[in-house]
């Protein structure tokens, strides 16, 4: 059961919100909303998330989820509010998971409160579920970056606001670039914070207008030398007490601030080509992390640019890889031109990456896995 606080919400929105079945739920009205906090604090009731509505003012709902998110960090704070870009980087400053329309589906409302419940939950050895997912190539140029931010932006359709892409390709990043972001902050920035402080490393994260957040690369190659895997993994932690999904672009080859990602992921998600070469060095990457004991469980690997006229089947690659494909995405000119506009693939009409995406996503959701293969373990 989840436990659900209203504070000044319309009354619709109450009702709707009342009438769900399995989640226990308190209203709290705008006339005694001015010790809030204290009495989140102060009561039996414990909520696991919390719906600030239009009876508070923008200002003060800002003011109010900065306290509840500082001192109660798990509990997810979502504003009712019309939102717009302005406002949406300012809630996600303030630790707010997310800004809905009183109009929002039941269904979208059903996902939240439940997500929110979840959040709650503890694996059985005391750890928080959580989900890192590490996208990686031994090549550039094969369509990681690509796929980092449309898979970022498929996973914010089921989790709005529930999901961190990160830009660890610390030369030469390009998720702004191909996102058409202007970043306030940078990576750079994050590790200058030392992780140390997960609402201070919020702080400095984009805003997308489809609904997830993004961590920028750095801005001058030289900016981000020096860091350290300790670092990498420190970042990475803090972001996935935040968010239910941390996507992870990762540079070329196996660098170290790579190694460290694959420390902390649950999945990852291997782009490779339909070229001989490419897929060679696929499978010695495989090799490589499974002898290192740094195989997630949650292996996945996406053929991109799919083309017959290569002269290799799917099937090909498979052989040559050892391991299934999970996904393929076809050769398309719109895919790249989507890119260059700074618009996401997957949301044009007829996308060729939109299904295998999806699929994708339903396999890196559905499990949290945690398990790793066994060093010195071969891949089948």
């Amino acid at each position: 059961m989840t436990n659900v606080l209203l504070v000044a919400v319309d009354t619709v929105l109450e009702e709707r919100v009342s009438s769900l079945p399995g989640h226990r739920v308190v209203h709290l009205d705008g006339s005694n909303a001015g010790s809030m906090a204290e009495q989140v604090g102060g009561t039996e009731f414990h909520p696991d998330i919390i719906f600030v509505g239009s009876g508070v003012s923008t200002d003060r709902a800002i003011q109010y989820a900065e306290v509840i998110v500082s001192a109660w960090p798990k509990i997810a704070v979502v504003l009712v509010a019309q939102s717009d870009k302005s406002l949406a980087k300012r809630a996600a400053k303030a630790g707010i998971r997310g800004v809905i329309r009183n109009s929002i589906s039941d269904k979208e409302l059903i996902g939240l409160i439940e997500r929110a419940g979840a959040h709650q939950s503890d694996t059985p050895d005391g750890r928080t579920v959580r989900q890192v997912i590490v996208v990686a190539s031994p090549k550039g140029g094969v369509g990681k970056t690509t796929t980092a931010v449309n898979l970022a932006a498929i996973l914010a359709e089921s989790a709005p606001w529930e999901v961190a892409l990160v830009d660890l390709d610390l030369q030469f990043g390009d998720v702004s670039t191909v996102l058409d972001i202007q970043p306030d902050h940078t990576i750079v920035d994050a590790f200058s914070a030392d992780g140390s402080d997960s609402m201070l490393v919020r702080t400095l994260l984009s805003v997308h207008s489809d609904g997830f957040y993004v961590l920028c690369g750095a801005n001058d190659p030289a900016d981000s030398g020096g860091v350290t895997g300790d670092q990498v993994r420190k970042l990475i932690n803090q972001l996935s007490s935040s968010f239910r999904y941390v996507v992870v672009d990762t540079s070329a080859g196996l660098l170290e601030e790579t190694l460290s990602s694959f420390e902390e992921a649950s999945d990852v998600v291997f782009v490779t080509a339909l070229d001989v070469a490419t897929l060679r060095s696929t499978r010695k990457e495989l090799d490589v992390l499974t002898e290192l004991g740094l195989m997630p469980s949650g292996r996945h690997v996406l053929l991109n640019r799919s083309d017959r006229k290569r002269g290799l089947t799917v099937r090909d690659a498979e052989r040559m890889l050892g391991v299934p494909i999970e996904a393929v995405v076809p050769l398309s000119d719109k895919v790249a031109l989507a890119g260059n506009h700074g618009q996401l693939a997957v949301k044009a009409k007829r996308s060729v990456i939109r299904k295998p995406l999806e699929n994708l996503a339903d396999k890196v959701s559905d499990v949290i896995r945690i398990n790793r293969t066994h060093r010195g373990e071969k891949l089948p």
